[in-house]
Protein backbone atom coordinates (compact mmCIF):
# COMPACT_ATOMS: atom_id res chain seq x y z
CA UNK A 1 0.00 0.00 0.00
CA UNK A 2 0.97 3.50 -0.73
CA UNK A 3 1.99 5.93 1.93
CA UNK A 4 -0.51 9.00 1.54
CA UNK A 5 2.27 11.14 0.15
CA UNK A 6 2.36 9.12 -3.05
CA UNK A 7 -1.26 7.87 -2.78
CA UNK A 8 -2.47 11.76 -3.75
CA UNK A 9 0.15 12.07 -6.08
CA UNK A 10 -0.63 9.20 -8.31
CA UNK A 11 -4.50 10.03 -8.26
CA UNK A 12 -3.92 12.92 -10.51
CA UNK A 13 -6.60 12.68 -12.92
CA UNK A 14 -5.14 11.08 -16.08
CA UNK A 15 -1.20 10.69 -14.72
CA UNK A 16 0.71 8.13 -16.44
CA UNK A 17 3.89 8.89 -15.08
CA UNK A 18 5.39 10.02 -11.59
CA UNK A 19 9.06 10.97 -11.17
CA UNK A 20 10.74 12.03 -7.51
CA UNK A 21 14.07 12.86 -7.26
CA UNK A 22 15.11 13.67 -3.57
CA UNK A 23 13.31 17.31 -2.44
CA UNK A 24 13.26 18.45 -6.24
CA UNK A 25 9.83 19.34 -7.41
CA UNK A 26 7.70 15.99 -8.81
CA UNK A 27 7.47 15.81 -12.06
CA UNK A 28 4.31 14.19 -13.66
CA UNK A 29 3.04 13.46 -16.76
CA UNK A 30 -0.50 13.21 -17.89
CA UNK A 31 -0.46 12.91 -21.52
CA UNK A 32 0.37 16.03 -22.79
CA UNK A 33 4.16 16.15 -21.72
CA UNK A 34 5.86 16.65 -17.93
CA UNK A 35 4.91 18.79 -15.66
CA UNK A 36 6.44 19.60 -12.34
CA UNK A 37 4.07 20.05 -8.99
CA UNK A 38 5.07 20.30 -4.72
CA UNK A 39 7.45 17.50 -3.57
CA UNK A 40 5.64 16.24 -0.49
CA UNK A 41 8.95 14.54 0.89
CA UNK A 42 11.25 17.73 2.48
CA UNK A 43 14.22 15.57 3.13
CA UNK A 44 15.75 13.14 1.07
CA UNK A 45 16.03 10.72 4.31
CA UNK A 46 12.09 10.95 4.45
CA UNK A 47 11.94 9.73 0.56
CA UNK A 48 14.51 7.09 1.39
CA UNK A 49 12.71 5.50 4.83
CA UNK A 50 9.61 5.45 2.54
CA UNK A 51 10.97 3.55 -0.41
CA UNK A 52 12.88 0.84 2.24
CA UNK A 53 9.48 0.75 4.02
CA UNK A 54 7.63 0.05 0.27
CA UNK A 55 10.04 -2.28 -0.18
CA UNK A 56 9.70 -4.42 3.07
CA UNK A 57 6.34 -4.57 2.82
CA UNK A 58 6.56 -6.04 -0.70
CA UNK A 59 9.14 -8.60 0.44
CA UNK A 60 11.71 -7.16 -2.05
CA UNK A 61 14.95 -6.03 -0.91
CA UNK A 62 16.41 -2.22 -0.79
CA UNK A 63 19.70 -1.87 0.95
CA UNK A 64 23.37 -0.49 0.44
CA UNK A 65 24.01 -4.06 -1.16
CA UNK A 66 20.54 -4.18 -3.40
CA UNK A 67 20.11 0.00 -4.04
CA UNK A 68 17.71 -0.48 -6.70
CA UNK A 69 14.31 -2.28 -6.54
CA UNK A 70 11.17 -2.96 -8.86
CA UNK A 71 7.84 -3.23 -7.27
CA UNK A 72 4.92 -3.53 -8.61
CA UNK A 73 1.61 -2.71 -6.62
CA UNK A 74 -1.37 -3.28 -8.62
CA UNK A 75 -1.73 -0.80 -11.67
CA UNK A 76 1.36 0.66 -10.12
CA UNK A 77 4.94 0.13 -10.91
CA UNK A 78 7.65 1.67 -8.60
CA UNK A 79 11.25 1.80 -9.50
CA UNK A 80 13.28 2.44 -6.53
CA UNK A 81 16.55 3.64 -6.44
CA UNK A 82 19.02 4.23 -3.10
CA UNK A 83 21.96 7.02 -3.22
CA UNK A 84 24.65 4.78 -2.29
CA UNK A 85 26.62 5.11 -4.93
CA UNK A 86 24.78 4.84 -7.66
CA UNK A 87 22.91 8.08 -7.72
CA UNK A 88 22.99 11.27 -5.72
CA UNK A 89 19.87 11.14 -4.46
CA UNK A 90 16.82 8.65 -3.89
CA UNK A 91 14.96 8.08 -6.74
CA UNK A 92 11.37 7.10 -7.37
CA UNK A 93 9.83 6.08 -10.52
CA UNK A 94 6.19 5.53 -11.08
CA UNK A 95 4.45 3.83 -13.95
CA UNK A 96 0.81 4.14 -14.06
CA UNK A 97 -1.16 1.60 -16.36
CA UNK A 98 -4.88 2.64 -16.61
CA UNK A 99 -7.80 0.11 -16.94
CA UNK A 100 -9.25 2.71 -19.81
CA UNK A 101 -8.67 2.61 -23.07
CA UNK A 102 -6.29 5.55 -24.25
CA UNK A 103 -7.14 7.95 -26.78
CA UNK A 104 -4.95 8.01 -29.40
CA UNK A 105 -4.77 11.54 -31.98
CA UNK A 106 -5.36 9.09 -35.00
CA UNK A 107 -7.81 6.26 -33.36
CA UNK A 108 -8.41 4.47 -37.43
CA UNK A 109 -5.10 3.35 -37.15
CA UNK A 110 -6.49 1.13 -33.93
CA UNK A 111 -8.93 -0.23 -35.60
CA UNK A 112 -6.74 -1.33 -38.40
CA UNK A 113 -4.14 -2.83 -35.35
CA UNK A 114 -7.66 -4.52 -34.23
CA UNK A 115 -8.10 -6.64 -36.80
CA UNK A 116 -4.29 -7.72 -37.61
CA UNK A 117 -4.40 -9.16 -34.00
CA UNK A 118 -7.93 -10.49 -35.03
CA UNK A 119 -6.34 -12.52 -37.79
CA UNK A 120 -3.41 -13.66 -35.43
CA UNK A 121 -1.11 -11.62 -37.33
CA UNK A 122 2.33 -10.99 -35.56
CA UNK A 123 2.71 -7.41 -34.12
CA UNK A 124 5.65 -5.30 -32.95
CA UNK A 125 4.63 -2.42 -30.96
CA UNK A 126 7.71 0.07 -31.30
CA UNK A 127 7.77 3.62 -29.36
CA UNK A 128 9.96 5.74 -27.07
CA UNK A 129 9.34 4.94 -23.40
CA UNK A 130 6.23 6.51 -21.95
CA UNK A 131 4.05 6.20 -25.44
CA UNK A 132 2.15 3.86 -24.16
CA UNK A 133 3.36 0.79 -25.81
CA UNK A 134 2.19 -1.48 -23.01
CA UNK A 135 -1.39 0.15 -22.72
CA UNK A 136 -1.73 -0.53 -26.31
CA UNK A 137 -0.91 -4.03 -26.56
CA UNK A 138 -2.89 -4.73 -23.61
CA UNK A 139 -5.91 -3.28 -25.15
CA UNK A 140 -5.75 -4.95 -28.17
CA UNK A 141 -4.63 -8.50 -26.09
CA UNK A 142 -7.89 -7.92 -23.60
CA UNK A 143 -11.20 -8.52 -25.79
CA UNK A 144 -9.31 -12.36 -26.84
CA UNK A 145 -10.46 -15.44 -24.70
CA UNK A 146 -8.01 -17.41 -25.91
CA UNK A 147 -4.97 -19.11 -23.58
CA UNK A 148 -2.23 -16.43 -23.72
CA UNK A 149 1.06 -16.68 -22.11
CA UNK A 150 2.51 -13.62 -21.39
CA UNK A 151 6.46 -13.15 -20.38
CA UNK A 152 7.31 -9.96 -18.57
CA UNK A 153 9.94 -8.86 -15.96
CA UNK A 154 7.42 -7.46 -14.02
CA UNK A 155 3.40 -7.56 -13.89
CA UNK A 156 2.49 -4.99 -16.28
CA UNK A 157 0.06 -6.00 -18.92
CA UNK A 158 -2.37 -7.31 -16.80
CA UNK A 159 -4.64 -9.88 -18.92
CA UNK A 160 -7.51 -11.51 -17.39
CA UNK A 161 -9.40 -14.15 -18.74
CA UNK A 162 -7.21 -18.04 -19.39
CA UNK A 163 -4.17 -15.71 -19.99
CA UNK A 164 -1.17 -17.01 -18.21
CA UNK A 165 1.21 -14.84 -16.71
CA UNK A 166 5.40 -15.65 -16.40
CA UNK A 167 8.11 -13.27 -15.22
CA UNK A 168 11.99 -13.53 -15.25
CA UNK A 169 13.74 -13.71 -11.71
CA UNK A 170 17.06 -12.38 -10.93
CA UNK A 171 19.46 -14.73 -9.60
CA UNK A 172 20.13 -15.01 -5.81
CA UNK A 173 23.46 -13.83 -4.08
CA UNK A 174 25.18 -16.86 -5.63
CA UNK A 175 24.48 -15.66 -8.72
CA UNK A 176 22.33 -19.19 -9.29
CA UNK A 177 18.44 -19.41 -9.84
CA UNK A 178 17.99 -16.34 -11.95
CA UNK A 179 15.23 -17.48 -14.82
CA UNK A 180 15.52 -15.21 -17.90
CA UNK A 181 12.52 -13.88 -20.59
CA UNK A 182 14.37 -16.40 -23.22
CA UNK A 183 14.18 -19.27 -20.95
CA UNK A 184 10.70 -18.59 -20.10
CA UNK A 185 9.88 -18.16 -23.80
CA UNK A 186 10.89 -21.86 -24.61
CA UNK A 187 8.98 -22.99 -21.47
CA UNK A 188 5.97 -21.01 -22.66
CA UNK A 189 6.18 -23.54 -25.93
CA UNK A 190 5.86 -26.67 -23.52
CA UNK A 191 2.29 -25.08 -21.89
CA UNK A 192 -0.10 -25.09 -24.84
CA UNK A 193 -0.23 -21.52 -25.65
CA UNK A 194 -2.57 -20.33 -27.95
CA UNK A 195 -0.74 -16.98 -28.07
CA UNK A 196 2.59 -15.69 -27.10
CA UNK A 197 3.12 -12.21 -25.55
CA UNK A 198 6.47 -11.09 -24.49
CA UNK A 199 6.15 -8.06 -22.14
CA UNK A 200 9.12 -5.60 -23.92
CA UNK A 201 12.31 -7.76 -25.63
CA UNK A 202 15.39 -6.11 -25.12
CA UNK A 203 18.17 -8.60 -25.56
CA UNK A 204 18.49 -12.71 -26.45
CA UNK A 205 14.37 -13.17 -25.88
CA UNK A 206 14.32 -11.16 -29.05
CA UNK A 207 15.60 -13.99 -30.93
CA UNK A 208 13.70 -16.30 -28.90
CA UNK A 209 10.44 -14.75 -29.73
CA UNK A 210 11.58 -15.15 -33.70
CA UNK A 211 12.36 -18.62 -33.13
CA UNK A 212 8.74 -19.48 -31.41
CA UNK A 213 7.15 -17.94 -34.06
CA UNK A 214 8.65 -19.94 -36.75
CA UNK A 215 8.19 -23.07 -34.60
CA UNK A 216 4.47 -22.55 -35.47
CA UNK A 217 3.21 -19.97 -33.03
CA UNK A 218 1.94 -17.38 -35.11
CA UNK A 219 -0.24 -14.23 -33.58
CA UNK A 220 2.62 -13.44 -30.95
CA UNK A 221 2.48 -9.65 -30.16
CA UNK A 222 5.61 -7.78 -27.88
CA UNK A 223 7.02 -4.41 -27.68
CA UNK A 224 10.25 -2.33 -28.03
CA UNK A 225 11.65 0.65 -27.62
CA UNK A 226 12.38 2.70 -31.12
CA UNK A 227 12.10 6.54 -31.68
CA UNK A 228 10.90 6.16 -35.07
CA UNK A 229 10.27 4.23 -38.35
CA UNK A 230 14.24 5.29 -39.44
CA UNK A 231 15.82 4.10 -36.64
CA UNK A 232 13.48 0.73 -36.14
CA UNK A 233 15.42 -1.48 -38.89
CA UNK A 234 18.94 -0.75 -37.16
CA UNK A 235 17.49 -1.32 -33.73
CA UNK A 236 15.93 -4.65 -34.65
CA UNK A 237 19.52 -6.11 -36.16
CA UNK A 238 20.92 -4.65 -32.63
CA UNK A 239 18.53 -6.88 -30.87
CA UNK A 240 19.57 -9.73 -33.18
CA UNK A 241 22.93 -9.04 -32.49
CA UNK A 242 21.89 -9.38 -28.65
CA UNK A 243 20.24 -12.56 -29.81
CA UNK A 244 23.58 -13.83 -31.28
CA UNK A 245 21.95 -13.97 -34.65
CA UNK A 246 23.69 -12.38 -38.20
CA UNK A 247 22.09 -9.14 -39.35
CA UNK A 248 21.20 -11.32 -43.01
CA UNK A 249 19.59 -14.06 -40.78
CA UNK A 250 17.88 -11.64 -38.15
CA UNK A 251 16.61 -9.78 -41.28
CA UNK A 252 15.03 -12.62 -43.23
CA UNK A 253 13.70 -14.12 -39.38
CA UNK A 254 11.80 -10.93 -39.01
CA UNK A 255 10.37 -10.99 -43.16
CA UNK A 256 9.51 -14.69 -41.87
CA UNK A 257 7.79 -13.74 -38.76
CA UNK A 258 6.61 -10.37 -38.37
CA UNK A 259 3.47 -9.56 -39.91
CA UNK A 260 3.42 -5.48 -39.03
CA UNK A 261 5.00 -3.35 -36.62
CA UNK A 262 3.32 0.00 -35.13
CA UNK A 263 5.05 2.44 -34.14
CA UNK A 264 3.95 5.05 -31.47
CA UNK A 265 5.05 8.68 -30.48
CA UNK A 266 3.45 11.98 -29.68
CA UNK A 267 1.33 13.96 -32.43
CA UNK A 268 0.44 17.72 -31.01
CA UNK A 269 1.68 16.61 -27.57
CA UNK A 270 -1.17 13.99 -27.64
CA UNK A 271 0.17 9.91 -27.98
CA UNK A 272 -0.36 8.83 -31.49
CA UNK A 273 -0.05 5.64 -33.51
CA UNK A 274 2.30 6.96 -36.04
CA UNK A 275 2.11 4.75 -38.73
CA UNK A 276 2.02 0.56 -39.23
CA UNK A 277 4.32 -0.96 -41.66
CA UNK A 278 5.63 -4.69 -42.73
CA UNK A 279 9.28 -5.90 -42.98
CA UNK A 280 10.13 -6.29 -46.04
CA UNK A 281 13.52 -7.40 -47.77
CA UNK A 282 15.82 -5.05 -50.13
CA UNK A 283 18.19 -7.74 -51.25
CA UNK A 284 19.78 -8.64 -48.31
CA UNK A 285 18.97 -5.79 -46.28
CA UNK A 286 15.75 -4.94 -43.93
CA UNK A 287 12.99 -2.23 -45.05
CA UNK A 288 9.86 -1.29 -43.43
CA UNK A 289 6.87 -1.25 -45.82
CA UNK A 290 4.15 1.52 -44.56
CA UNK A 291 0.82 -0.29 -44.36
CA UNK A 292 -0.63 3.16 -43.24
Amino acid sequence: MLPPELSDLVAVPGITDCFISGTRPVVLDRGAGLEEVYNPFRTDAQLRDALVALAFNAGVRLDIAHPMADVVLGDKRLHMVLPYGVSARPELSIRVHRDSPPSYANSELLDQLEQLVGERKTLLVAGPTGAGKTTLARQLLSPLSERIITIEQTPELRLGGRAVQLFSREPNQEGKGGVTLARLVTEALRMRPDRLVIGEVRSEEFGAFLQAVTSGHPGAVTTLHSHSFSALARRLEILGLLSNLEPKLTARLVVDCVDAIAQLGWRNGQRAILGIATPRLKGSQLILEPLA
